[in-house]
Order: structure tokens, then sequence, then C-alpha cells
């Protein structure tokens, strides 16, 4: 195999195990009681949070919508499911009473970390530490390179 076959067996098998990593939350979604679709929406709310750092920036149903690409109502009605597990809510704001902003409550806060943290962390620790050591070892030499040639570029 030459070095253009294996560059691209390495890009496969990142997908591969990112692949299995996403199957590992879908997973973990339906043991919290979450349909796939509300567990989505968990993490664009949290993913909307973090880009917006800010409460009173919190995103509105339609900064939702339009950022999954679905339409007002259905976002609506997905939040509304997700506000009676407790896990989101809606807070009217200040300058305009017809606007609700969509928030994570600590509830849903928490369940979005206790998944990131057993479907990724520990599934990939677990899977990495079942590993050779001079397997862990090489792997770590391989992705620090991969890291800093990709950084340079």
């Amino acid at each position: 195999m030459n070095k253009t076959d294996k560059a691209k067996k390495v890009i496969k098998l990142r997908s591969a195990v990112d692949e299995l990593i996403h199957g590992r939350y879908h997973k973990l979604a339906k043991k919290y009681n979450l349909s796939l679709e509300q567990f989505h929406l968990l993490i664009e709310l949290d993913e909307l949070a973090i880009n917006l750092s800010d409460e009173i920036s919190a995103p509105t149903i339609g900064d939702i919508a339009k950022n999954i690409n679905n339409s007002q109502n259905t976002v609506s009605e997905k939040v509304n499911r997700l506000e009676k597990k407790g896990l989101v809510k809606r807070v009217k704001n200040d300058e305009d009473r017809r606007i609700s902003m969509v928030m994570l409550t600590d509830e849903g806060r928490k369940l979005i970390n206790a998944i990131n943290e057993e479907a990724s962390s520990k599934f990939l620790l677990d899977s990495i530490s079942a590993l050779e050591e001079s397997d862990i070892d090489n792997l770590l030499k391989g992705l620090e390179r991969l890291y800093e040639k990709m950084r340079s570029e």
C-alpha cells in the first residue's frame, strides 16, 4: 500500500470512529428518554449558547429554526416537549415581550454534560486504554505530528 492509499485509509478510519462515537450519542439519548430530534435540539441549543456566550443573547425559536433548517412551528413544538421535561426554558425578551429566548436549564446542561462525558470521553478513553501501550504511544506520536503539520499550514 502506497503513502496516499494509507492516508486515505486513515481518513476513512477516522470517519468510522466518528460514526461509532455518534452512534454512542444516539444510544445514550435513548437511555435518557430523549428522541433523536430532542437530543439534536439540545446539542444545537448548547452550541448556540456557546457561540452567543451571553445569557441575554440566548437564541430565539427563529434563530434555532434557521440554524437547523426547520420551520419555527416545528422547533416550537420540540421546545415545548423539552420544556415539559425540564431541560429547557423560555425567557421573554425584556425589550419585546412577544419574543421568547430558549435556554438550557441546569438540568438540561447537566444532561448534555453527562451524555458528552459518557459518549465521547469515557467511550474513547476506555477504547484507547484497552490498546497495547506501544500502540497508544504510536497513536499519540502520530496524532501529535498530524496536529503540528495541520497547524502549521
